[in-house]
This record gives C-alpha cells, sequence and structure tokens, in this order.
C-alpha cells in the first residue's frame, strides 16, 4: 500500500514497529511549529537504514512528540550507481547547495577537498560543525526526497594528500571534469555499474597543472560536459545528472 501526503522525519535511532518513541528535539520542533502535528496524526520516520516507518503520534509535550510505530517499508530508490563526489571546498551557500542537490540526485558519498586555489579554507575547530551542518542538509533533502539511505560526508582533506594516499580509486572510474579536456563520457568504457564512478570536481580558480596532472597520474580520466564552462556548483550537478540518465536511474 502506497504511503501518501505524510510528513517525513529523521530520527537517529533504531525504530522498531509496535514501539513508541519520541522524536528528536530538531525534527519535533519542525514537525510542531512548521508542519503543526497534532495527536493522531501519521507520520513517516526514517533513519538512514533503508526503512520508512509509518507512525501514529499519541503524545504531545511542549518540545516533544512521541510517535507509536505501526509499520514498516523498504525503499528501493536508491540509485544502482554508487559515485562519490570529490568536491573542491567552495563558499558556504555553494556548498550547502552542492550537498542538497547531489543528495536529491543520489549520490553515495561526499568527499570535500581544499585544492590550490580553494578560496574557503576550514580551521580545524569548525571542522565538526561545519560537518554537522551539512550532514543535516542532506538530511533534510532525504525528508524531501523520499531516499531512505543518507549519503556519506567526510571531513575535508587536502586533494594532494588524499590522492596520494587514497586506495579506494583502483578498479573503479575515475572522472575528473576540465574545460580543456578533449574527451567526454561517450569516449569512455564503463564496464558494469558495480564499478564505483568518482566524479573530482575543481574549485573557482581549477585546478593547478600539479594537481591535474596527480590526478591523471591516479587514474582519472579528463572529461568536459560540453562547449561553456560550468562553476563549480553547477558541474558535480550536471555530471551527475548526466551520469543517472546514462547509466543510472533517471530515465
Amino acid at each position: 500500500k502506497k504511503i501518501i501526503n505524510m510528513h517525513r522525519f529523521y530520527h537517529p535511532n533504531t525504530i522498531n514497529i509496535n514501539e513508541s518513541l519520541f522524536m528528536d528535539n530538531l525534527s519535533s520542533h519542525h514537525a510542531l511549529k512548521v508542519m503543526r502535528v497534532k495527536i493522531n496524526d501519521q507520520i513517516i520516520l526514517f533513519n538512514g537504514d533503508g526503512s520508512d516507518y509509518q507512525g501514529k503520534i499519541i503524545n504531545l509535550k511542549k518540545n516533544q512528540i512521541e510517535v507509536l510505530i505501526i509499520s514498516k517499508k523498504v525503499i528501493n530508490n536508491e540509485s544502482n550507481l554508487k559515485i562519490r563526489l570529490l568536491q573542491a571546498l567552495t563558499s558556504n551557500d555553494k556548498m550547502d547547495w552542492i550537498i542538497q542537490k547531489t543528495t536529491e540526485l543520489g549520490i553515495s558519498e561526499i568527499q570535500p577537498v581544499i585544492c590550490d586555489r580553494s578560496i574557503i579554507k576550514i580551521k580545524d575547530n569548525k571542522t565538526e560543525k561545519k560537518l554537522m551542518r551539512w550532514r543535516q542538509i542532506s538530511i533534510s533533502a532525504c525528508e524531501q526526497c523520499g531516499r531512505a539511505k543518507i549519503p556519506l560526508i567526510h571531513s575535508p582533506q587536502d586533494l594532494s594528500s588524499y590522492l596520494e594516499k587514497n586506495r579506494v580509486f583502483k578498479g573503479n572510474l575515475k572522472i575528473i571534469l576540465s574545460p580543456d579536456a578533449k574527451k567526454n563520457l561517450n569516449d569512455i568504457e564503463f564496464i558494469n555499474t558495480k564499478q564505483e564512478i568518482i566524479v573530482l570536481i575543481g574549485p573557482e580558480g581549477d585546478f593547478t597543472k600539479k594537481e591535474l596532472e596527480l590526478a591523471i597520474k591516479k587514474g582519472f580520466l579528463s572529461i568536459q560536459i560540453g562547449p561553456r564552462i560550468l562553476r563549480t556548483e553547477t558541474a558535480p550537478i550536471s555530471i551527475l545528472s548526466i551520469l543517472q540518465y546514462k547509466y543510472g536511474d533517471i530515465v
């Protein structure tokens, strides 16, 4: 039976059928102040385990909502593609936009990277706060788009160090977007969807020659996705849409 027109909220803990739970403060505040929920309203909760849980509100306190879990439904709307985005760190608004939209488009993992020409740097004491913000943006996007699994978002790392140390590249399709590239996706062989696709997007000032050479040395294929130069916040959304259409679940 299809569940329609129900408000959907993230719950960070285990959810069990026929048990009641209290929604966390953030979700409760949103449900009470924005969605104006009431006793006996039916809502959907998810915790990232791949299922939606239908529940009924049985108790409302000042800032707390108690929900009785009625049923569980496995959600099968994850992309058949596993795509990891290596995104050059950019301004707050742009980074928020990238995380929101790539979550909607089915991204698996997001690894922010700091490039030589990155304008934005994050102080060590601000990293945890920034990660929490990005994760919350991704969770909100999951609430809206119906995903029941939440993309992994990692702490920012220096691009060159990440490329030198990381071993996930072996056997996977690796592409780097460059406006000077001579090839496009049609020139690349994608063997099967069990491969992870790793997409590297540069900063506003583009990669340095050294960074580009290192990525190519590590097996990244330099491609362009059209005759126009895309902004750093436009590029990931464009390439994800193309990859999902070409190999994934956008038809």
